[in-house]
């Protein structure tokens, strides 16, 4: 049951949860307080004590700029030649976009930058452990090259890892990606396997690739990273790229003195050059 004080009759009141009705309560007393004071209050802290200055909520972005990732994936579409482009500073990040974003957040909230950044797979440039080449079966009816195929494939691959189809810290499965491949190049394409480019990791071990927390996955791979395959067979499987630590290069020139015979014959001779290189970017 509740009481209740009437201040204008200056009367008590009792409410029955049964009746439903407010029945006079006797027995209490209303005294009229003290008024006219003058009440300072003074929100301090004396010096034998701190106020903790620590705010309460804690708030990470993650933050891929777009200048950032025009600079890596020109420099993909580049070959890699020269420095790979390196992500943006914290404090970079505080510069650009600490001061607008305090002025919307709340006071007990403090903002954490993290630069996002991307992590390289398959092709140069990738940990040695990330490498791979990508084995192909080749359709025996079609009427598409191989360097048509490889194009292809590559292209396939760089439009798999477009930006908008990842998030920071996602898994790459590569049967996700095979069944990708297949239904991009079918009918030219049969089959397509991933196989490490180290020796001493064995098939498979690049089926599932995790991503750090700041990480977007990317692929680097080239026309190099690609072989056209008969069948798969367990020999087929077997490491047999070439891990690239670099993709600088520099041209040597050397002279030496000798003396050299030559005799004339008869006869002809043929010569055949191809290049390679990374194909496509991301839009």
């Amino acid at each position: 049951e509740q009481k209740f004080y009437f201040y204008s009759t200056n009367t008590f009141k009792q409410y029955s949860t049964t009746t439903g009705e407010l029945s006079t309560l006797t027995g209490y007393t209303a005294f009229r307080g003290r008024d006219g004071l003058i009440y300072q209050y003074k929100h301090g802290a004396p010096r034998t004590r701190r106020i903790d200055p620590a705010v309460s909520n804690i708030v990470d972005i993650y933050v891929m700029t777009k200048s950032y990732d025009n600079e890596i994936r020109n420099w993909l579409r580049k070959n890699q030649v020269g420095t790979r482009p390196s992500a943006p500073t914290i404090n970079d990040l505080n510069n650009a976009y600490g001061t607008s974003l305090d002025n919307v957040k709340s006071i007990s909230d403090e903002i954490v930058f993290n630069p996002g950044q991307y992590k390289l797979l398959f092709g140069p440039g990738a940990d040695s452990n990330l490498q791979a080449t990508f084995k192909i079966v080749k359709n025996p009816n079609t009427n598409a090259s191989d360097n048509q195929l490889k194009s292809s494939l590559i292209q396939s691959i760089n439009n798999y890892f477009s930006l908008g189809l990842w998030e920071f810290g996602d898994t790459f499965y590569f049967t996700e990606l095979a069944a990708y491949l297949h239904n991009q190049l079918a009918p030219d394409v049969l089959s397509v396997v991933i196989v490490p480019a180290v020796s001493s990791t064995g098939f498979g071990s690049l089926f599932q690739i995790r991503s750090e927390d700041n990480e977007i996955l990317i692929s680097s791979a080239t026309v190099d990273n690609v072989e056209i395959i008969s069948s798969i067979t367990a020999e087929k499987l077997k490491a047999t790229g070439t891990v690239v630590s670099s993709t600088t290069t520099t041209d040597i020139t050397t002279t030496s003195n000798s003396t050299v015979s030559s005799t004339n014959t008869s006869g002809s001779t043929s010569s055949g050059s191809s290049s390679s290189g990374n194909v496509g970017g991301y839009y």
